[in-house]
């Protein structure tokens, strides 16, 4: 591994989830008994989801081998590898699953539309799929790239460095419906800012369902 593989593994250590993703958590069907997690990380999601239904089944694909290792002491069997080159018919052949998650990992590919529908040959029918990405229809890129004039770059959030693909709430549902699939349920963290956290935020969030939904906040303050 030369000296550019390894910054690539650093930056993808520090800016994955490492927690539960209660977020992501609810939106898992709670009857599926087979599930995918599609970028893992250590596998604490999964974790999570195998206590909560007695005999569910949760593997994982990751890219970085100590996150991979350590996932695979709390999944049923996880892959460590590159999405972008991964061979699904090699790594999961036999195998089909109801639930399929790809949290915040689809803006990370080159191809993300083809990484879903790869790994969609092996989601049983009636099954679902839940996915995170980020905004960039955010109030903060409008003020970042039309007031300021410039792109950030930072360690996490929207402007991830290590992201090479970007997605409005409308690219979103475009991907989904590009493989068939319609929005049954979608949940929204509201920010102000690129940040977490603050009393504006939890102000945000703690706004009626109606409020949440009305286009201006829903399209601008989704992160």
């Amino acid at each position: 591994m030369n000296l550019r593989d390894q910054s690539a593994v650093r930056n993808v250590r520090e800016v994955s989830y490492t927690t539960a993703r209660s977020d992501v958590f609810e939106m898992v069907p709670p009857d599926a008994m087979g599930i995918l997690d599609v970028g893992c990380s250590n596998g604490m999601l999964g974790r999570s989801l195998r206590a909560a239904l007695a005999g569910r089944t949760v593997c994982g694909v990751e890219f970085d081998a100590k996150f991979a290792d350590e996932a695979s002491s709390h999944l049923d069997y996880v892959v460590n590898a590159d999405l972008n080159e991964l061979d699904w018919e090699k790594a999961f052949a036999g195998r089909s699953f109801d639930c399929m998650i790809f949290a915040d990992v689809l803006e990370h590919l080159k191809e993300p539309q083809q990484c879903v529908s790869n790994a969609l040959q092996y989601l049983r029918p009636g099954g679902s799929i839940v996915v995170s990405l980020p905004n960039i229809r955010h109030v903060s890129a409008l003020w970042a790239i039309y007031l300021q004039g410039s792109f950030p770059r930072r360690d996490r959030g929207i402007f991830d460095r290590t992201h090479i693909r970007w997605f409005t709430i409308r690219d979103a549902h475009d991907l989904l419906a590009g493989q068939g699939f319609k929005v049954s349920a979608m949940s929204a963290a509201l920010r102000w800012g690129d940040r977490g956290g603050g009393r504006i935020n939890r102000l945000l969030n703690r706004l009626p369902p109606a409020a949440q939904q009305w286009g201006p906040i829903r399209e601008f303050q989704t992160s």
